[in-house]
């Protein structure tokens, strides 16, 4: 029940049946719960009035919300995929166009890289006029707490999916998986055009192979 408009994006659930979604939300109008780490929407430059991250924890039978909260920073963010740890904190891979989404000490990355627009407004209603980096965030098990948040990205497009030859079905666009290990080391698999995407010293490809879009992957420690 969102009086502000809002798209379904991505699910999960942890390991006793709690459910978890990921979604948009176009404005302030979407449930948030006492205590969220982020009440207010924070913008945007989407078709509808701008789209934040909403982050959705349900009870096992889905009847009643445990907590929910926007994240997102002034321009568009979208949520691709969501993992949960033994300790029931969510793990959120997104993108992002906005140069003040949050992040918090020591991230391996707290500025915002941008690159060129990229305009979602006609399918997903999302707006990138700053260009567009990945994000990987952490909330704490109440929904309270950025526990750790960072950008991952180059110069140019990194996160969506805009090759025209890997795009059949809506919303191709916004794929990509986070996964979690046994100690909560955290695994990105997605996309980018960035040249200069960082890469570790012994990558096993360290260049961009070009054609506009290679695939990306990354491991990161659980305070990223």
């Amino acid at each position: 029940g969102s009086t502000a408009n809002n798209f379904g994006y991505t699910a999960t659930f942890d390991r006793d049946g709690f459910l978890y979604s990921g979604s948009t939300a176009f404005g302030q109008g979407y449930p948030i719960t006492l205590g969220a780490y982020q009440v207010t929407h924070a913008g945007g430059d989407g078709l509808f009035s701008g789209t934040d991250i909403a982050l959705t924890k349900y009870d096992t039978t889905g009847t009643f919300l445990i907590w929910s909260t926007y994240l997102g920073g002034s321009s568009d963010e979208l949520p691709h995929s969501l993992v949960v740890n033994e300790n029931d904190e969510l793990f959120v891979y997104g993108t992002t166009s906005s140069p003040n989404f949050p992040t918090t000490a020591n991230a391996i990355d707290a500025t915002f890289n941008g690159g060129p627009a990229v305009d979602l407004t006609n399918g997903l209603g999302a707006d990138m006029p700053n260009g567009v980096d990945m994000i990987v965030a952490r909330l704490g098990q109440d929904g309270s707490q950025l526990l750790a948040s960072t950008y991952l990205g180059g110069s140019n497009t990194d996160g969506l999916n805009t090759a025209a030859g890997l795009k059949f079905n809506y919303a191709d666009e916004v794929r990509g998986e986070v996964l979690l290990d046994a100690n909560d080391n955290v695994y990105v698999a997605s996309c980018t055009a960035s040249p200069n995407m960082p890469v570790s010293s012994n990558a096993l490809q360290s260049t961009f192979g070009g054609g506009g879009q290679d695939g990306v992957l990354f491991k990161l420690d659980a305070s990223l």
